[in-house]
C-alpha cells in the first residue's frame, strides 16, 4: 500500500510536468487506479497550482465520462432505457458538449404542437409541416446521425427521422413501430400503415405480401453507432472514432483493442 501510495505521489507531480506528454502520461496512469483517483482529484482540485488544477480537472471530467459510458453500457444490454435516451445518450458520448436536456426541450417544444389524438397519418403530415427531410445526399455526415443536430437543422437520416417520429408517437400513445422497408427505416402502425421519411413521409397502407424487418432498442442504437463510428473515418476524427468504436464493440460483446492498428494493437491479426 505505501508503495502505491508514493508512485500515486510521484504522478501527482509529474501532472505539473512542463511537456505535456509527461504529464498525459501520468494522467492516464492515475487513471488506473480507479479507487484512488476520486481522493486525488477531491484532494487538488483547489490546488494553488493553476496546472495542477487544470490537470485535475480535466481528469475529473474523464473519470466522469468513462463511469457515465460504463452506466450507458450495462443499461444497453439490459435494455432499462427508452429508446429516446438511448440515442442521447450516444450522442452525449459521441460529444460530451452536447447538453441532453435542451435537446429533449426542443422535442418537448415540438410535441406541444402535437394533438393529444393522433394517428400515425397525422404524424406524418405534421413531420412534414415541421420540415424535417431526408438527407439524400452525404449519406455519412456526422451531423445526420447526431440528434440535437437533426433537431435543430431538420434534416437527417431515415434512421434519426424514424426515432424523433417516432418519440413524438410514444408522447401521444400512439402505437407504432420502426421498421425496414426496402432498406430504410420508417414507421408502422398496428393497421399496416407505413410512413417514410425517406419519401417526404409517404404514406401506404402495406399489403400482407409485403416484408418488414422490426427493430428493436439496441438494433438501432447500434445503427447509430455504426454510422457515427463510419462518418469519424471518413472525417478523420480519432478523438470520435475512439468513442464511437469503443461503444460499438462493446456493445457488439468486443473490445476495441481487437480492431486493427491503429484502434488495436499492431499485433492484431488483420482479416483479409
Amino acid at each position: 500500500m505505501e508503495q502505491k501510495n508514493k508512485k500515486i505521489d510521484a504522478l501527482i507531480n509529474l501532472l505539473e510536468d512542463e511537456d505535456t506528454q509527461v504529464s498525459t502520461e501520468a494522467m492516464q496512469q492515475l487513471l488506473t487506479f480507479d479507487s484512488n483517483v476520486d481522493e486525488v482529484v477531491a484532494e487538488f482540485q483547489e490546488s494553488q497550482s493553476p496546472v495542477l488544477r487544470n490537470r485535475i480537472h480535466q481528469m475529473g471530467n474523464v473519470l466522469k465520462l468513462r463511469r457515465n459510458r460504463n452506466t450507458f453500457i450495462e443499461n444497453v444490454v439490459n435494455l432499462s432505457i427508452g429508446l429516446w435516451y438511448g440515442v442521447l445518450e450516444i450522442n452525449h458520448h459521441y460529444n460530451p458538449t452536447m447538453i441532453i436536456d435542451f435537446s429533449n426541450k426542443i422535442l418537448t417544444d415540438i410535441a406541444v404542437k402535437l394533438s393529444d389524438e393522433i394517428t400515425l397519418i397525422d404524424l406524418a403530415e405534421f413531420m412534414r409541416d415541421e420540415e424535417f427531410v431526408y438527407a439524400s445526399e452525404d449519406m455519412l455526415g456526422v451531423d445526420l446521425y447526431l440528434i440535437e443536430d437533426v433537431l435543430i437543422q431538420r434534416i437527417g437520416a431515415p434512421v434519426m427521422l424514424s426515432i424523433i417520429a417516432y418519440e413524438l408517437a410514444q408522447r401521444r400513445k400512439l402505437n407504432a413501430h420502426i421498421v425496414i422497408y426496402n432498406g430504410k427505416h420508417c414507421l408502422l402502425d398496428a393497421d399496416n400503415n407505413l410512413i417514410e421519411p425517406a419519401e417526404n413521409w409517404n404514406v401506404t397502407r402495406l399489403t400482407s405480401d409485403k416484408k418488414v424487418h422490426f427493430c428493436g432498442k439496441k438494433d438501432i442504437w447500434l445503427t447509430v453507432l455504426s454510422q457515427l463510428f463510419l462518418a469519424s473515418l471518413l472525417e478523420g476524427r480519432l478523438l470520435t472514432i475512439y468513442r464511437s468504436g469503443f461503444l460499438l464493440s462493446k456493445l457488439c460483446g468486443g473490445e476495441l483493442n481487437q480492431l486493427p492498428h491503429p484502434l488495436g494493437s499492431k499485433s492484431t491479426v488483420k482479416i483479409v
